[in-house]
């Protein structure tokens, strides 16, 4: 985020208050692309997995509408959280859906960073969750502006 011009304060603000959930608007493919772009900037972000989850539904003679699951996460925030409370590992890695509703918008949510914090009692995680707020917010946004 460092070559964006977002205000990560306001950005944060915004990530809480719809509950880390964004209208995109791109395409699933698209905006998971745009978002893998932006993560790829950051070597130190370990990507696990894409899923097409309208493929898997297809397996099993399911139709639904485009969805994809997304998993990535530091290495560098890891053992700082862990470390903290082994039990946030299951939060972990950060899991991004992106789907499309009935009415055609797509939405993308990741993990709820607030919840992890509060549930897990992780007190800011040795400062990997401000971490997080500083980074998080704005790579989505980046993602699914126009």
């Amino acid at each position: 985020m460092e070559d964006q011009n977002f205000n990560k304060s306001e950005l944060l603000k915004k990530a809480q208050a719809n509950h880390w959930k964004w209208k995109s608007p791109y395409s699933v493919r698209v905006t998971v692309d745009r978002l893998l772009a932006v993560v790829d900037r950051y070597p130190e972000v370990l990507k696990y997995d894409r899923i097409d989850q309208q493929a898997v539904a297809k397996i099993s003679g399911h139709s639904i509408l485009p969805a994809e699951t997304v998993f990535f996460q530091n290495s560098k925030l890891v053992g700082k959280l862990l470390s903290t409370n082994i039990m946030a590992m299951e939060q972990l890695p950060i899991k991004t859906i992106i789907w499309e509703d009935e009415s055609g918008k797509v939405w993308l949510k990741t993990v709820d960073i607030d919840y992890m914090n509060e549930h897990y009692n992780l007190n800011g995680g040795d400062g990997a969750i401000q971490a997080i707020y500083d980074l998080l917010p704005g790579w989505v946004e980046e993602a699914v502006q126009e």
